[in-house]
């Protein structure tokens, strides 16, 4: 009985332990520390997250982002999902841990404006709104664009398959036809060379 406890135990641990979830964090930016949002990501590396939150921001929702102090911007733009008002969204992907236990990790920080950051005491339903995108963005968002875009990399390599296929087969079809006339060639050839040993022949057998 101790042991079906211990392992039940450790199953529940081990879940808890690789539970991706959105929590409050201290963010530094331009040398201070502000309020925000992280979330761990383990199954995909920097540069696959940082496009897909770019792509969901951009693409999907229609942000317009610029590049300020290390994070990608989004400056007094409506965003529903966090609230009815403009936002300033700041987001930025990066690794945390040792080089062998690396993990993709994404910061997330809301203003309402002049750096105003959100903060858990003074606007928690935004950040409770934060921290449900991020959960829905690495447990549905992220999946996805990484299926997208692996299905994207596999119709490249299907196009460009298929493209040199198409011209083998060309370069094989005409090496046949230059083959085939290559044959006919030398079946004239051989017969002139017939004829012209008939008539050598024939020459000879007249002396």
């Amino acid at each position: 009985m101790r042991r079906v406890f211990f392992s039940i135990s450790m199953m529940i641990i081990s879940v808890i332990a690789f539970t991706q979830t959105a929590m409050d964090e201290t963010i530094t930016f331009d040398k201070k520390n502000v309020s925000g949002v992280s979330i761990v990501v383990s199954d995909y590396d920097v540069k696959l997250t940082s496009a897909a939150i770019q792509y969901r921001f951009e693409q999907v929702s229609g942000l317009k982002g610029a590049t300020m102090k290390g994070f990608r911007y989004y400056q007094s733009q409506p965003f529903s999902e966090f609230g009815a008002l403009n936002y300033d969204i700041y987001t930025r992907v990066t690794t945390i841990g040792k080089r062998k236990e690396q993990k993709t990790i994404i910061y997330l920080l809301v203003s309402t404006g002049n750096e105003n950051f959100v903060t858990p005491a003074s606007n928690p339903d935004i950040i409770d709104k934060v921290k449900s995108f991020l959960n829905n963005f690495l447990a549905t968002d992220l999946r996805q664009y990484d299926i997208d875009q692996k299905s994207n990399d596999q119709q490249k390599t299907i196009l460009k398959l298929e493209k040199e296929t198409t011209t083998l087969t060309t370069e094989r079809d005409k090496l046949k036809k230059q083959l085939e006339d290559k044959e006919k060639a030398i079946i004239m050839k051989q017969d002139e060379l017939t004829k012209a040993k008939e008539a050598l022949n024939s020459l000879k057998a007249t002396r």
